[in-house]
């Protein structure tokens, strides 16, 4: 297995919905004020306001990571990009995101992207969440 470079990922988090006690668990809503992605591939922000993360909060202090993500290319094309991740605790507490990344788009110049499984890594740093994005080979 080798790990291709796909670029960087920063969010920037613009707000944040605490629900302590859900019955499964605690959850953590985020919403993207804003994305980019910088590859050698893939260059994109976020399109829309639909961008978000839930992120359920475990009783033994790890996270799992679920969300979805829609993006525009610097030439025009829609990017979906889905991911769930795993956490030994929230972020902004310092915990890394192990994520698994997939995509779906239309455009003909990035369907590539619809057939591959992507790894990435995201550490928070105040409001900025960036994450190393990898495709499985």
């Amino acid at each position: 297995m080798e790990l291709e470079p796909l670029g960087t990922l920063t969010v920037l988090i613009a707000r944040q919905f605490r629900m302590p006690d859900t019955g499964k668990g605690g959850r953590l809503i985020g919403e993207a004020g804003e994305l980019r992605w910088e590859g050698d591939r893939v260059m994109a922000t976020q399109r829309g306001n639909s961008s978000g993360d839930w992120v359920r909060l475990h009783p033994d202090g790890s996270v799992s990571v679920d969300a979805r993500l829609v993006l525009e290319t610097d030439d025009g094309a829609t990017i979906a990009m889905t991911y769930q991740g795993r956490a030994d605790r929230p972020p902004a507490e310092g915990g890394i995101v192990y994520s698994t990344p997939t995509f779906e788009t239309d455009d003909e110049r990035y369907t590539w992207l619809n057939t591959i499984q992507a790894v990435g890594k995201g550490q928070r740093t105040g409001d900025v969440l960036v994450y190393e994005l990898y495709a499985l080979r």
